[in-house]
């Protein structure tokens, strides 16, 4: 007998409008993976604007780049990253999608390769009259042009840098994490969230000394694998980390929060004094709040322009 794992879909939101929210993305997500054209105009506003680092695109540019990604990667497929869930707070929604792929078409000048590629992109849309109208997303492309070989692989050397241990072939190691509704404590609510994420930036992050991790469990998971688990790493790495960008600040632009979860989008600002380049990156952080603490954390990170910052890639 088998079970099936409990998704945000079930009981998560407290309100019709949240459920509703929480089944447009997914119905969204589902008619890009089968390329039905007529479902995504029915899920996006003919107003809808998609922004992120390449720049705004209206709906009909969305469906352009989609189509031109798929001519790269057949079968390519985003699928909800259903450990963390869909959160839903006021018109705003966030969630994190696994890309999968085969590289079977030219793609960022690398001629097909035949290899199987898996990323990541997080996103926050905003919701109005039962329409997406507003995305805002961080894409992973270095993972993707690591495995076709247009970039070297030089995560192990920012692990390195950091003074963790290194992942192999250049690329950090990722898990699922904890199914969606494994539970430990008391319950959370939204707010409570919110002031432990805000502690989370405000201790090491923002200070860069490793004994201000008071927002971080002992048992803290990294589920995406640029350190070990464990509070003790994160602080570590992390005072390393702002060290080598004294002036550097993760500033929030978006935060969802519900739950037990929290997620926000960050842009980050400063100079690595080393390199004298400028620091100029986007994020997308979820995690899981548990006790007053943040116990457990997913990202999607825009690794190329943030090892551009460090001088390890052109």
């Amino acid at each position: 007998m088998t079970t099936t794992a409990l998704t945000s879909l079930a009981g998560f939101h407290a309100t019709r409008s949240a459920q509703r929210a929480d089944e447009l993305v997914r119905d969204y997500f589902d008619a890009v993976n089968n390329q039905d054209l007529a479902r995504i105009d029915e899920a996006l506003a003919r107003s809808f604007l998609s922004y992120d680092v390449d720049g705004t695109r209206s709906r009909t540019a969305l469906k352009r780049y989609h189509g031109a990604l798929r001519g790269s990667f057949s079968d390519l497929r985003f699928d909800v990253h259903e450990n963390i869930g869909v959160l839903v707070e006021g018109d705003l929604v966030a969630l994190r999608t696994i890309i999968t792929g085969t590289h079977t078409g030219e793609y960022a000048g690398v001629a097909a390769t035949g290899n199987a590629i898996q990323t990541s992109a997080s996103h926050v849309f905003r919701v109005r009259d039962d329409q997406l109208v507003e995305h805002w997303s961080v894409l992973d492309t270095y993972r993707i042009l690591v495995v076709i070989g247009a970039v070297p692989g030089v995560a192990s050397v920012f692990q390195q840098l950091l003074g963790v241990p290194e992942s192999p072939n250049g690329l950090f190691q990722e898990r699922p994490g904890t199914e969606f509704g494994t539970r430990r404590g008391r319950p959370i609510s939204r707010e409570e969230s919110r002031a432990v994420s805000r502690r989370f930036y405000d201790g090491v992050i923002t200070t860069g000394r490793a004994e201000d991790v008071d927002g971080v469990a002992e048992n803290y998971i990294q589920n995406t694998g640029w350190t070990p688990d464990g509070r003790t790493w994160f602080a570590n790495a992390w005072a390393i980390g702002r060290g080598a960008m004294p002036d550097g600040q993760a500033l929030h632009t978006h935060v969802v929060a519900e739950n037990d979860r929290v997620a926000s989008i960050s842009v980050w600002d400063g100079t690595v004094t080393q390199s004298g380049h400028p620091v100029d990156f986007t994020s997308v952080d979820f995690f899981r709040i548990e006790d007053g603490l943040a116990v457990e954390h997913w990202d999607t990170v825009d690794y190329i322009r943030l090892y551009q910052s460090f001088g390890l890639l052109p």
